[in-house]
């Protein structure tokens, strides 16, 4: 995996940017250093290296969004061995990525002040992926059969297609994030992100069953911003700003992502234009960003009515405990707002929603 830093891409292409937005302006060198300097510092850090499934913040990061909403944002990618919430508690991070609304519940269980602000994937990328053709062509088929599944996929839709399918633990074979076995043997079956390992198998001539688990009843949100209490009480408007701009960001990629992907390129040789599209077109057709309430009140948006599902969800399967109060992860007072609803009226091909 080679993956720069994005402060060793963009620390002399923002140089260039303000200097040059200086001098058009007729401002001097050191006026435009002391504007820059007012902008609000914030420490913000992604769950994985970069991808197109994180393209709105490395948007809203590379071409001057959050700069537009008054933040100078240091944002660094996660990866394996990366713990956010360990970041976040620690002081290190204003805000993180965190996939699921299962780790903020579990988080409340166990007394951690985590707040969620937005819900960036109305669906979870997570799948199981099968061959066709050899009897696994459905969740039902799959009963009784052996899954490559990692350790992570205990503690959320594990349990849960055990609960709706009977699947049995004895079932579980690990998954060590390698897609050799799969291409190589027709009767393997896997989970995966919709985005990402599909890829792979089609590079390699082979056309997946995938089984969205969001279409078949997984309730979990996924790819959320996520802060702790103290900085939401202390920090208001600057945790508003960053879910705006990041929101704005989102809808800049998706209307036109060409110079991000190849900044994303740039971070991280790995993700190919190829690779890049691909992801790009299964968030659109599956509808991962856009779908659900996002279609009428935004990206990012979140319901009290669905966080009470999702309890009630991983209360049923014995993950979270029914004490734990689903209120007090999450806030919605920055998404679904007129600021939204106004930034989607900036992007109708997007949005489809039209400026009054």
């Amino acid at each position: 995996m080679t993956s720069k830093t994005i402060s060793d891409v963009t620390r002399v292409g923002r140089a260039g940017w303000l200097s040059g937005l200086a001098l058009a302006a007729g401002l001097t060198l050191s006026s435009a250093a002391a504007w820059s300097a007012e902008l609000e510092k914030v420490t913000f850090r992604t769950n994985w290296f970069p991808q197109a499934e994180h393209g709105g913040w490395y948007h809203a990061d590379s071409q001057g969004t959050y700069e537009d909403f008054g933040l100078d944002v240091d944002m660094e990618p996660g990866g394996p061995q990366v713990n956010n919430i360990q970041l976040l508690l620690g002081g290190r991070a204003d805000f993180v990525m965190l996939h699921s609304s299962g780790q903020i519940l579990t988080a409340l269980e166990e007394g951690l002040p985590l707040v969620a602000l937005a819900a960036f994937y109305q669906k979870d990328p997570q799948i199981i992926m099968s061959h066709p053709g050899v009897g696994n062509d459905s969740l039902e088929d799959l009963k009784g059969k052996p899954i490559l599944l990692s350790q992570d996929a205990h503690q959320s839709f594990w349990p849960w297609l055990k609960q709706k399918y009977g699947y049995t633990d004895d079932q579980v074979r690990p998954y060590t994030f390698q897609m050799g076995p799969f291409i190589a043997d027709p009767e393997v079956i896997q989970q995966a992100y919709v985005t990402s390992e599909t890829f792979v198998v089609k590079e390699a001539g082979i056309d997946p069953n995938v089984f969205l688990l969001s279409d078949h009843g997984w309730r979990s949100y996924s790819t959320m911003i996520v802060t702790t209490r103290e900085t939401l009480e202390e920090r208001p408007e600057v945790a508003r700003k960053f879910v705006e701009a990041t929101i704005e960001g989102w809808y800049q990629y998706l209307q036109d992502p060409q110079a991000t992907n190849e900044y994303i390129n740039e971070l991280n040789e790995n993700q190919t234009p190829e690779q890049l599209a691909h992801s790009l077109r299964e968030m659109d057709e599956r509808g991962i960003v856009l779908s659900g309430d996002a279609l009428t009140d935004g990206i990012g948006i979140m319901t009290d009515e669905r966080w009470q599902a999702i309890h009630e969800q991983l209360v049923g399967l014995g993950l979270v405990d029914d004490s734990v109060d689903p209120t007090q992860g999450y806030t919605t007072e920055f998404v679904g707002t007129e600021a939204i609803h106004d930034i989607m009226a900036r992007y109708p091909d997007v949005s489809g929603v039209e400026a009054d």
